[in-house]
């Protein structure tokens, strides 16, 4: 029995692992993205893209396991909870792998109509949104609450940054329609990305 039980434990840490990498994969990919859509690099948002893709298949086994794990396990209590919020966690680090490819889909054109101010405020908000999101592993990783409730209080940095874009970009003149709505489009993108960072520190919080 003592046997089966650990077998069982060391299960549920196997899942927790799984979860960090494709957390940890997500904040990389935001960090490259941006770097990428910075310097108008086509190359570098291909391995974004790529390399998301290939962490969908790592989120697909996790959910497996989680329905593996709930059909024979039956877990309760705080084995329970960390279970439900391995495989919340792993979805929303897949969304955030999402927005991730969706800002490579705008290198093209957006670097093309940035002007300064935009830009620097990019670069403030990508370093912003990676950081949330390495806090969060780091929260997860440990089950560190105080870690996850920073997460949360942090975030209103990033979304001040996110304001004095928007600000920054209804404020241009000389921009075509097309233009104006990559870049706002961007801007969507790593709000969303704001709102998963604290989804997932809150999902660590209901560890207990």
């Amino acid at each position: 029995m003592d046997e089966l039980r650990k077998t069982y434990h060391d299960r549920i840490a196997a899942l927790r692992k799984r979860t960090i990498e494709i957390v940890r994969d997500a904040a990389d990919a935001v960090e490259n993205v941006t770097a990428s859509l910075l310097e108008g690099d086509l190359a570098g948002g291909h391995v974004v893209v790529t390399d998301a893709a290939a962490a969908a298949a790592r989120v697909a086994a996790v959910e497996s396991e989680v329905m593996d794990l709930l059909a024979l396990q039956s877990p309760v209590a705080r084995d329970l909870r960390l279970v439900l919020a391995s495989w919340r966690i792993a979805q929303i680090a897949e969304l955030c792998l999402g927005l991730a490819r969706t800002l490579a889909g705008r290198i093209a054109s957006a670097p093309e109509v940035m002007t300064p101010a935009l830009r620097s405020l990019a670069y403030e908000i990508g370093a912003e949104t990676v950081e949330l999101l390495r806090k969060d592993n780091v929260a997860w990783t440990v089950l560190d609450a105080d870690a996850a409730r920073a997460v949360i209080a942090g975030a209103d940095s990033s979304r001040d940054f996110q304001r004095r874009y928007l600000t920054e970009l209804f404020g241009l003149r000389d921009i075509s329609v097309e233009g104006a709505v990559d870049l706002g489009l961007t801007a969507r993108a790593y709000e969303r990305l704001t709102d998963h960072a604290v989804e997932i520190a809150e999902r660590v919080l209901t560890v207990g």
